[in-house]
């Protein structure tokens, strides 16, 4: 038995990829405007979601410099990226 998505799905899924691959493409030519600030991060994508991701390492943030207090920096992509992966995987195991 494949997999079964409804048309609406399928057309989420590939407008989702579309932004994914525009986000991915975005990194690699201008690297410095992937970075988003933890506090942006948390508004775009929601804290509870962010600190999940990086407590099962699914998302890896960095200081912008070596003080404790540094911002803490995420890659757009890289959420973008992992909040997509969930979406799939919610269409594909509700089956």
């Amino acid at each position: 038995m494949g997999i079964v998505l409804e048309l609406y799905e399928l057309k989420n899924l590939c407008r989702d990829m579309a932004e994914l691959g525009a986000a991915n493409y975005a990194k690699m030519v201008f690297p410095a405007k992937d970075l988003i600030s933890q506090r942006e991060a948390y508004k775009s994508f929601g804290e509870a979601r962010v600190k999940r991701w990086v407590r099962q390492q699914l998302v890896h943030p960095t200081r912008n410099g070596t003080e404790k207090r540094s911002k803490i920096l995420y890659s757009r992509a890289e959420l973008l990226a992992i909040e997509k992966t969930e979406k799939i995987d919610t269409y594909i195991n509700k089956l």
